[in-house]
This record gives C-alpha cells, sequence and structure tokens, in this order.
C-alpha cells in the first residue's frame, strides 16, 4: 500500500539490493492506461476471465473497470462510507471480494470490510454488495481467495490475517504472528498476501521482508513464517500455482522462485500490485502514479 506521497517518494528512492544475485534481463513492459486526476493512486489490480482489468485505489472507495483493446476506463462500483479501495481477488467466476474503508492522510480502525462486485449475471455493470464491514478491524489492505467462499485479509496495524466468509460475512482472526506486526516506529507490517500450495505468501513493508508461512484447511498457520528475502519494501504480488512470486517492490518487478531466487524481471517502480492475465503468460502491474502496465513473463 502506498498510503501517503512521503512514503510512495520513499518506495521509488529505495535502490536497495537482494542478498540474491539480480538478472540482467528484463522484461519489456508496455503502458496498457494512464489514470489522471482523481482516482488516482492504483492499489489493486484482477483480471477477468475476457481480459479486462479491474483497478482499485488508495485516493479513493471505488473500482474502475480498464478495456486495454479500446484503451477506455469507466467507473463500475462504488464502496458506500469509504475513502479508500486496496486488494481485489477473484473468489467465484467473474465475481470479485475487495478490501476497502476509510483512509484520508490518518487511518480510521473500525471501518474496513470486505466488498463483491458480481459480473456474473452478464452485462458490463457488476452488482456491488457490503459482503461486512469488521470493527475490530485495524487497517485491512491485502487480500487473497482462500478457497470456493473465504479469503483472507492483512490486517497492517494488527499484524494479522482475517479469514471472512464472503456468503455469510462470518469472520476471525486466524493468524497473528510476529513477522506480520508493524516494525518499530511504522503504521504498517503486513501489505501484500497470497495464499498458494498449502501456503500463504506476505511482505511486511517497512520491514521490508518477504515471508512465507504453511497453513492448513482453516487458514491457520501450521509451521513458522521463512523469510524469503530482507532489505525489499514491497507490495503485493502475484504466485503461480508453482509457487514463484512476482512481487512489487521498491526496485521493480521481483521474480522469486520456489526455492528462494530473487531476479528483477520488469522495471515498474511505482508498482503497488501484480496479476495474471487471461492468457496466463501476461502479468498486470497497478501503479501509485496511475499506470496500469505489462508485460509477458
Amino acid at each position: 500500500m502506498r498510503f501517503a506521497a512521503t512514503f510512495t517518494s520513499l518506495l521509488s528512492l529505495m535502490g536497495v539490493i537482494s542478498a540474491s544475485p539480480f538478472t540482467k534481463r528484463q522484461s519489456t513492459v508496455t503502458q496498457v492506461y494512464k489514470f489522471t486526476g482523481s482516482p488516482l493512486k492504483a492499489e489493486g489490480i484482477a483480471v477477468r476471465s475476457n481480459g479486462q482489468i479491474l483497478v482499485t485505489f488508495f485516493d479513493k472507495g471505488e473500482a474502475w473497470l480498464v478495456d486495454p483493446p479500446t484503451k477506455k476506463a469507466s467507473k463500475v462500483a462504488t464502496f458506500t462510507d469509504t475513502t479508500c479501495s486496496a486488494a481485489i481477488a477473484e473468489v467465484a467466476p467473474d465475481v470479485f471480494a475487495v478490501v476497502a474503508g476509510k483512509y484520508s492522510n490518518s487511518n480510521t480502525p473500525g471501518s474496513w470490510g470486505v466488498w463483491k462486485v458480481d459480473f456474473s449475471a452478464g452485462g458490463a455493470t457488476p452488482t456491488t454488495t457490503l459482503v461486512k464491514k469488521v470493527p475490530e478491524s485495524g487497517m485491512w489492505n491485502g487480500l487473497s481467495a482462500f478457497n470456493n467462499d473465504t479469503v483472507l485479509v492483512g490486517d497492517a496495524s494488527k499484524g494479522a490475517v482475517f479469514k471472512v466468509n464472503v456468503n455469510t460475512g462470518n469472520y476471525s482472526i486466524a493468524i497473528q504472528d510476529s513477522t506480520m506486526a508493524p516494525a518499530s516506529g511504522m503504521p504498517m507490517g503486513i501489505d501484500g498476501i497470497r495464499y498458494a500450495n498449502g501456503n500463504i505468501y506476505y511482505t511486511n513493508i517497512f520491514a521490508q521482508k518477504f515471508y512465507k508461512m504453511p497453513v492448513d484447511a482453516e487458514g491457520k498457520k501450521t509451521g513458522s513464517a521463512v523469510q524469503i528475502w530482507g532489505n525489499h519494501m514491497a507490495d503485493d504480488m502475484y504466485v503461480s500455482p508453482e509457487g514463484v512470486a512476482y512481487v512489487a517492490a521498491s526496485s521493480g518487478i521481483q521474480k522469486v522462485t520456489a526455492d528462494g531466487k530473487v531476479s528483477t524481471v520488469a522495471s515498474v517502480r511505482s508498482g503497488t500490485a501484480v496479476t495474471i492475465g487471461a492468457d496466463k503468460a501476461t502479468l498486470f502491474v497497478a501503479g501509485s502514479d496511475g499506470v496500469i502496465s505489462s508485460f509477458k513473463i
């Protein structure tokens, strides 16, 4: 999450280097669309099966649809009584879950919740519904589909992962761990989160670390977190079924293999989130500068 201009600038200035060597070859990055005005600070990204891109924004409680062939964008959802939308993930065919809440110069604890944006009935306009606002929420940001009816949500201020049923609204804290807690003097800990292969993968943005942790069918941890890297300020990510992660970091998009090898694969320094395209060969990146970009993998 790029939650203030100061921290966005910090991300762009921190050319930190991973302990693992980087490869020299990088993919060619293509600008798909650029938002200007308001909303601007793209925060979350997902791709529909038809190739259209859904984008959420840190500076607006909205979701917009980008159509790459026509280079046009339109607002498709408004999240009532929010000022900020964050991670987005597909939870069923053409049905998406979104984190939204109130952040404007400072966070409003208890304002965060999960919404559904449902295109499954067909047509260009989805049905948008509130799943649940959670009074115990601190500062929600990352979100990952977990199973057919459940998402996992990272709480950046509490250093915890909530489990939310997107059909009933039932919720609970699934995990609270020291690796997810805010670094000393910082407002945020866990940022991006993805579930894959029996593990959750997550960043701790100001601790500048990336972890994976094994979890069971209930979302509870079954072992200790394993640190994959240090010295990277990183946000959200895509993780392949093979356990390869592509992470939006201060030094560009980082590819992290299952055995921990790290390489910079694309020069996108404003990236906040990464997702896979419908063709399974293109990654799309949301940027805090309003740019939606893509590159081949």
